[in-house]
């Protein structure tokens, strides 16, 4: 789940809320604006600093680092 790896991120525990909230009310959660997919989706952010540290990647290609974040994706 992305807020393993982000777990300070704001944007995200918002996004799992309103998801959340979608979900209980039977409405669906996509599509997505591309806005929100950049600031919560770790697929989206290998710049992030919090991410990089989580996965023990810092300064790594964003190549590298999207690669262990989907191999993470994959295992959990």
């Amino acid at each position: 789940c992305a807020v393993t790896l982000e777990p300070e991120n704001q944007v995200l525990q918002a996004r799992i809320s309103d998801i959340e909230a979608l979900r209980a009310a039977g409405k669906p959660t996509v599509p997505s604006l591309l806005g929100q997919e950049k600031a919560a989706n770790p697929f989206l952010r290998p710049m992030s600093q919090e991410l990089q540290e989580t996965l023990g990647m810092v300064g790594a290609k964003y190549t590298d680092i999207f690669a262990e974040t989907r191999a993470r994706k994959d295992r959990f």
